[in-house]
């Protein structure tokens, strides 16, 4: 491209008397330019809707408007469009290439400011990047339900505070965190309604004397409806701000889970074995299995929880500020696709986990982790108030570990002492029932079958839920791609058809 027409894209000459220095080009221009370039096809998008949409207004001269189509349609197709920091932006460097193809090109900013093209494509690739995370937590919560149904009857300790607290089995935990995979597929599709709405035809921020038929421009780039108010159009940065709240939540999630099994995975437990694909060697001890793809997912979370607050700052300065969308263009899409990538990779990672049973057994051998249930049965089958219940088991946990004993060697003895000593009297007879039944770890889980409790019929019924509830959400991702597919598939045909240009 010639020095005249950089000259001419960037207004020097006109507005401006010097070009851009090195130092500018280098830095700003080139930030702005690599937050842009993932936008490049659908800004093409943009730029063809605008273009229709005053040709049919007659805004745009017929044979002007042809040509101008035409030489969007090759510039879509090309391979020799190479952005350069030099020319500025996204848009000002496919100015720079359409200026060389015809002199149509003038009419391409009619009634619009730069930023509304980029930002009518910043909108549709954040709808798709929506999509996407849709579509690979889908992957991931089926890849939990399933793995959960398999070991619905697997025992092992629930843990809080990362002591063992009550009896559970791999299954009902796993599950625990596919509800919150959900429940972010849910929040995407909300924002995905939110951001589907075109800004395009806003002129810069209060719409313009050439009227464009804003609604026709929704209408051929996929879009539910336009945006409804001109200068919000421009600057809804909480969009931003949620796009990245919505990646934070998806990563923390999949980070939760990947750092509760780099602990189950350890030689403390045990109680996991992640697969060799998902593991790396160390180049210095030789004995071990580093849990790297775990690893990844919660360094996943962490960047992105920095990128949300970066998105954030950027939004908290007077309204209409260019640094609101400098880096965001690039930065939000990026985070969608980085919490995608993580929930893709956690889906393989569950699917390749083996569970130790024995050893999770071994974890659950003392009973420690019957105590809650040993005062709860007290309670229901032997008429004790909580609070007795609960002293009297305490005490009697107290007692076994000062005398080297652990719950599980507790005899109807030890507890009718336990209760004896918080003024609480008991049959013998019913002592030995209640203990027997308390220290029984597949009865404890199995007794709890109440609506998302750790029973195995209830467990299976949640895994059928959960894939059912995640296939639901994927249709209707499927049904939006759908919809925007077709748009963009009509407005390329309507393009050619116009211009006479074929497929």
């Amino acid at each position: 491209m010639t020095e005249n027409t950089r000259a001419a894209v960037l207004e020097i000459g006109e507005r401006l008397s010097q070009p851009p220095s090195a130092r500018l080009v280098a830095q700003a221009f080139g930030a702005e330019l690599d937050a842009q370039l993932d936008l490049s096809e659908m800004v093409g998008w943009a730029d063809l809707a605008h273009t229709l949409c005053l040709a049919e207004t007659g805004v745009i001269p017929d044979r002007a408007s042809r040509d101008l189509i035409a030489a969007l349609l090759e510039l879509r197709e090309t391979a020799d469009f190479k952005p350069s920091a030099e020319f500025g932006d996204l848009y000002t460097n496919r100015e720079a290439w359409l200026a060389h193809k015809t002199p149509a090109v003038g009419w391409l900013g009619v009634a619009r400011a730069r930023r509304e093209a980029v930002t009518t494509a910043y909108h549709l690739k954040v709808c798709d990047t929506l999509c996407d995370l849709c579509d690979a937590l889908q992957a991931t919560v089926d890849a939990v339900a399933a793995l959960s149904l398999r070991h619905k009857t697997s025992l092992m300790p629930d843990y809080t505070y990362l002591q063992a607290a009550q009896p559970t089995t791999f299954g009902h935990y796993l599950q625990s965190f596919a509800w919150a995979m959900l429940r972010d597929m849910e929040r995407s599709m909300a924002l995905h309604g939110r951001a589907n709405q075109c800004p395009a035809g806003v002129g810069s921020s209060n719409g313009s004397t050439i009227r464009q038929d804003r609604s026709a421009l929704a209408r051929r780039l996929g879009f539910a409806a336009p945006a409804p108010h001109a200068r919000d159009a421009m600057w809804m940065h909480d969009l931003s701000i949620e796009a990245c709240a919505i990646a934070v939540a998806a990563a923390v999630n999949l980070s939760r889970l990947a750092e509760d099994l780099m602990i189950f995975a350890s030689a403390e437990f045990g109680f996991v074995r992640l697969a060799d694909r998902h593991s790396r060697a160390s180049k210095i001890m030789p004995q071990k299995r580093n849990p790297f793809a775990l690893a990844f997912v919660r360094a996943t979370a962490n960047r992105l929880i920095g990128a949300q607050a970066g998105v954030a700052t950027a939004g908290r300065t007077p309204s209409g500020q260019m640094d609101n969308r400098l880096y965001v263009y690039g930065s939000a899409p990026d985070a969608l696709r980085a919490a995608s990538d993580a929930a893709l990779l956690v889906a393989e990672c569950v699917d390749g986990l083996e569970f130790d049973e024995a050893r999770a057994a071994q974890a659950l051998a003392d009973r420690s982790v019957c105590a809650g249930d040993l005062a709860e049965r007290l309670t229901a089958e032997a008429n004790i108030d909580f609070r007795s219940a609960h002293g009297a088991v305490g005490r009697l946990v107290t007692e076994m570990e000062a005398s080297g004993r652990r719950l599980a060697d507790a005899t109807p003895q030890d507890l009718l002492a336990a209760l004896e000593s918080a003024g609480v009297a008991l049959d013998p007879a019913k002592a030995r029932i209640v203990l027997a039944s308390a220290l029984d770890l597949k009865k404890c889980v199995a007794a709890r079958t109440d609506i998302g409790c750790a029973a195995p019929d209830e467990v299976a019924a949640m895994a059928e839920e959960l894939r059912r509830s995640a296939r639901e959400r994927r249709g209707q991702v499927m049904q939006m791609r759908r919809r925007q597919r077709a748009a963009i598939d009509a407005l390329l045909a309507e393009a050619r058809a116009f211009a006479g240009v074929s497929t």
